[in-house]
């Protein structure tokens, strides 16, 4: 089912920064027909995205200026590689932002950047899906308190699926020409790569568990000889354990899975592949599998609506504050990542 967008007295108006795949496969689809929100301009560094995207969505106008996107704007979309410049300027400019997770991999940044828009009275809202899926909450509701779990994902299908959504010629990766995001300087390289792979890989899986069991704790993490896969043990305020894998996967194969139980009850969600409907996502209990749940996204956007508009459930942590806890994690978690064992040649 659809959550219900409780429009303003006018849509409010939003600027999107970035015309890749989660623009034209995710929030463009959706915001273009939605009532609550109004999309009047886009831009992206390729002007060619920029123009196909306005001319699908029918979008008023491109900007080739961030100044120039912001005119007029209550909310700054932010779906491109890098975050933390396009946020300030927003910030800066009394707009509200949404932006793709995560804020940025330096989470002293990340705090700076939420108390900036709390104290000038703004939304940061970072797009942590999974903390509205339906299917997670569902799980949740029937193991409340896990005493043991795993979560794993691989993920072979993401450029297919990418090339699928994008217009023809358009490339389904451009991060290279990004620049380089800064982190933290105590961190060794393989441990920036760690970073990398948990909050550009395993950010759903994060948000997931900080939701499940807060308090949650790094205890160990490596990785593998190549550099793609980090295999991690976390512990829970009691000691509770919880094994966190993020796998290179060959093309065409994909898990995204999340396993929690306690003495009484277990609950296991396989997550539907990127960019597939949510309702192929399935709930395995005791009581059987349960398939159909609504969109994820839908309901994420349908959030930043009602806290727009000031209408912010009391029990459910803001996208910042969630932000801010899997990104800590995330940083407690690659400063114990051991590079992995190179595998030895005899001759």
């Amino acid at each position: 089912m659809t959550p219900t967008l409780i429009p303003a007295v006018r849509p409010w108006r939003l600027a999107v920064a970035g015309c890749g795949a989660a623009a034209f496969g995710l929030h463009l689809p959706l915001l273009s027909r939605s009532d609550a929100f109004d999309v009047i301009a886009v831009a992206d560094r390729d002007p060619a995205r920029a123009r196909t995207a306005q001319k699908r969505f029918a979008v008023p106008r491109i900007a080739t200026r961030v100044g120039d996107l912001l005119t007029d704007a209550d909310v700054l979309v932010v779906l491109t590689g890098v975050h933390e410049d396009l946020i300030e300027e927003a910030l800066d400019a009394g707009v509200h932002v949404v932006t793709e997770k995560p804020v940025c991999l330096d989470v002293v940044r990340t705090r700076k950047l939420a108390a900036r828009a709390r104290d000038a009275g703004l939304l940061l809202e970072v797009g942590a899906m999974r903390a509205h899926d339906p299917a997670l909450h569902a799980a949740l509701a029937h193991v409340p308190e896990p005493a043991v779990g795993w979560l794993v994902k691989a993920d072979g299908v993401d450029e297919a699926a990418r090339r699928r959504l994008l217009p023809v010629g358009f490339s389904p990766y451009t991060f290279d020409q990004d620049p380089p995001q800064p982190v933290l300087d105590h961190l060794a390289p393989h441990q920036v790569t760690a970073l990398q792979v948990l909050l550009w890989q395993g950010y759903h899986l994060l948000t997931a568990l900080v939701l499940a069991v807060p308090g949650t704790t790094a205890t160990a993490c490596s990785m593998d000889s190549a550099g793609s896969s980090v295999h991690a043990l976390l512990h829970g305020p009691n000691g509770e354990p919880f094994t966190l894998v993020i796998g290179a996967s060959p093309a065409g194969v994909f898990r995204e899975q999340i396993h929690l139980a306690d003495a009484a009850a277990s609950a296991t969600v396989d997550f539907a592949r990127p960019y597939e409907p949510a309702a192929t996502t399935q709930l395995t209990t005791a009581d059987g599998i349960q398939s159909g749940f609504g969109d994820p996204f839908a309901a994420m956007w349908a959030s930043v609506n009602a806290r727009l508009a000031g209408q912010h459930p009391a029990d459910l942590p803001t996208s910042a504050d969630l932000a801010l806890r899997v990104e800590d994690l995330a940083l407690a978690l690659a400063g114990l990542a051991r590079p992995g064992a190179r595998t030895r040649k005899d001759s």
